[in-house]
């Protein structure tokens, strides 16, 4: 195609990494099947829900919810999905109409993930894998919280205390619980940047039991991700996680202290390996960057491409670093200037992502 060869161009001349697929052979390493904690993915393509806000006011999916989902499933196979954020506790709701998951309402759950089994099925003869997102929106929670003060948070957002922080821990066990009692396969936890877990990985100042150096500011998360594996007997645990935020230091995760402007992913994989080696994690759905910010707090928002190579180059770095033991997602972009699935392709043909990731 002719954009590809122009979008090729034009990312070398400025030294961008780009892997576009092109051909029906390239585009079809998205049609292969996976193993995934001895679940068999039938394609690489992955459906990473939305969140639209239409659950009813205990947090409970409704008919709308359903036929959202339903209708998602319909428009392509997808091997996965992904669903939007559910909240651990009424407080980690964006929004009053947020999904939440409760011992009342996971019947309601239940009936949602077999309305898409029977709607995928009937479309296209498969079932996708399901995973339920885990998250607590934080500082952009209902009544915002974040774990530590800094610049780049609105200003008055309280901040947790320890007490505070070790009930979330408890929260997401129940809540990873529940999800597999309604039938999802997995549970991840949701620390993209933003969230109160992913903000809590660069909580260098806070003091007490989840701030400081490597290791205390990556408790809260390592202490959910054990709530939740504990809580698993059949179901498999994961993490939605930001690679790099996109804050300069001192406040960013996944950043570079010599150079303010760029992505430094010595934590994030070790973060990784530490969850792969302790919990089996064996699934990662990156993200980089912050949809609220432009990178590096530049006052002009950069060029789309810039930001499509970034996310490309970070997660094929990952990929490398952890040595292909984990499997990686590819998210899509909200750019529509370079085409998704050419770029999936290329990433997962190319053995720099194993899946793509399709916003629905």
């Amino acid at each position: 195609m002719e954009i590809i060869e122009t979008l090729r161009k034009e990312a070398k001349s400025i030294g961008l990494f780009l892997p576009l697929a092109e051909t029906p052979a390239q585009i079809a390493a998205l049609d292969q099947t996976a193993s995934l904690h001895g679940r068999t993915v039938e394609n690489r393509a992955v459906l990473l829900m939305q969140p639209c806000y239409d659950a009813d006011e205990t947090g409970a999916p409704t008919a709308e919810t359903v036929a959202r989902y339903c209708k998602a499933v319909q428009q392509r196979a997808y091997g996965m999905l992904w669903s939007e954020p559910i909240a651990v506790t009424p407080e980690a709701r964006a929004d009053a109409h947020q999904l939440m998951i409760t011992p009342e309402n996971k019947d309601a759950f239940a009936a949602l993930l077999r309305a898409v089994e029977q709607a995928s099925t009937e479309a296209h003869g498969l079932a996708p894998v399901q995973v339920a997102l885990l998250g607590h929106a934080g500082a952009e929670a209902l009544t915002p919280v974040t774990v530590e003060q800094h610049s780049f948070l609105p200003e008055g957002t309280a901040q947790l205390t320890d007490d505070d922080l070790t009930r979330l821990v408890v929260s997401c066990g129940e809540a990873a619980a529940l999800c597999e009692q309604a039938g999802f396969s997995g549970a991840a936890l949701d620390a993209e940047a933003g969230t109160l877990f992913g903000s809590s990985l660069s909580a260098y100042d806070r003091e007490g039991r989840f701030g400081g150096d490597f290791d205390d500011r990556t408790r809260f998360l390592r202490d959910c991700c054990t709530a939740m594996h504990m809580a698993l007997d059949q179901a498999f645990m994961t993490v939605r996680l930001s690679l790099s935020d996109g804050i300069p230091q001192p406040d960013g995760w996944g950043m570079g202290f010599e150079d303010p402007t760029a992505p430094d992913l010595d934590e994030p994989v070790l973060l990784l390996e530490i969850l792969r080696q302790l919990y089996g994690v064996e699934l990662v759905n990156c993200t980089v960057g912050r949809k609220d910010m432009n990178w590096a707090g530049a006052e002009d928002a950069e060029r789309e491409l810039i930001r499509i190579s970034r996310l490309c180059t970070c997660i094929a770095m990952a990929d490398s670093d952890l040595q292909q033991n984990v499997q990686l997602i590819v998210p899509e972009t909200p750019e529509q200037s370079v085409p998704f699935t050419n770029l999936a392709a290329g990433m997962v043909g190319g053995e720099f992502a194993s899946y793509a990731g399709y916003a629905g």
